[in-house]
């Protein structure tokens, strides 16, 4: 290899570095900023912090035996944060239906009828309907018919993706709609991958997540895990709306994340996660071959006496 050579790759290595460490303290910045690290006496910081109190009141009423006394601490603290917020907001209520249900449990009430029922039976046939048919059939698509999308349907769809889990039930994740096609350029504009296919999508949904509801610095990443949750069951949702969806990477440089922000007005606080094309499905159309790895490259159990299944055996017995 000529010295010439070297050099020029060892430039290109440090202006790469250089890029990604920039990139890494915009990030941080961008977090200490937003999130509720340093403004915790933001009003969604102080909503945060009640949905996060009372979901540790409430998990522990959901053990299987909740120790006698459990709480007393969390419970004091939770009073004393309820008298931060509105009483007008939801988060105020579930505050308090938190704070009682703690209240009867330490006056003797068995936790079994302090958290929500459920019997095995009633699960199973509800979550045994044919969702391996869901999953499968699924895919990415770039053709659309075109036709205007139901705003029911949408709706139905988000009603479903806020039940994806959240930390400490926070629900961070917000998505924003682009149906009118101005907007959808706007959005689009910012993204590497959308071409020939997006602009033909009825609408672009924007899915983003609130970081003002995060408050350490271990919760630095968690608004990608939330966000991901959510994303991935509204595309399902769509789904079985009978519409299609092709999610939209939004790996970008911090430059790009700040531009789109400022292009549709999301506030500076929330992380965009991604972005969906959505559309309606053609009668007929194709999708692109997207073989995913066998199953033995993804399964790993952690267990002294090693892997458990045999890549070369197939599916285990149940």
């Amino acid at each position: 290899m000529s010295t010439h050579v070297w050099l020029s790759r060892q430039l290109r290595r440090a202006r790469r570095l250089t890029a990604l460490v920039l990139a890494g303290l915009q990030d941080i910045w961008g977090y200490a900023r937003g999130s509720g690290l340093l403004n915790d006496d933001a009003p969604a910081a102080r909503l945060a912090q009640v949905l996060k109190t009372a979901h540790r009141l409430d998990k522990g009423l959901a053990l299987p035996e909740p120790r006698a006394g459990f709480g007393a601490p969390v419970a004091r603290l939770l009073q004393l944060q309820l008298a931060t917020i509105d009483r007008s907001h939801w988060a105020w209520q579930q505050g308090c239906a938190a704070l009682e249900r703690h209240q009867h449990f330490s006056f003797g009430s068995p936790a079994l009828e302090l958290s929500e029922p459920q019997t095995r039976a009633a699960v199973l046939k509800e979550a045994r309907g044919d969702f391996g048919a869901v999953v499968r059939s699924r895919r990415s698509v770039r053709q659309f018919d075109g036709s205007p999308l139901s705003m029911t349907a949408l709706w139905r769809a988000v009603e479903l993706a806020r039940l994806s889990p959240s930390a400490c039930n926070r629900s961070g994740a917000r998505v924003w709609v682009a149906v009118d096609a101005p907007v959808r350029e706007r959005l689009l504009r910012h993204q590497d991958g959308h071409q020939g296919f997006a602009d033909r999508a009825s609408a672009v949904a924007l899915v983003t997540v609130d970081t003002s509801v995060f408050h350490t610095v271990g919760e630095r990443h968690q608004a990608w895990v939330d966000g991901g949750l959510f994303a991935m069951t509204l595309v399902y949702a769509l789904h079985f709306e009978g519409l299609g969806t092709c999610c939209l990477n939004w790996s970008v440089e911090p430059k790009v994340d700040r531009a789109l922000k400022r292009s549709c007005g999301v506030p500076p606080g929330e992380a965009v996660v991604m972005m969906v094309a959505i559309g309606g499905l053609p009668a007929h159309y194709t999708v692109a071959h997207s073989p995913r790895r066998p199953v033995h490259e993804v399964f790993r159990i952690l267990d002294k006496s090693g892997d458990c299944v045999d890549p070369e055996a197939g599916e285990p017995e149940a």
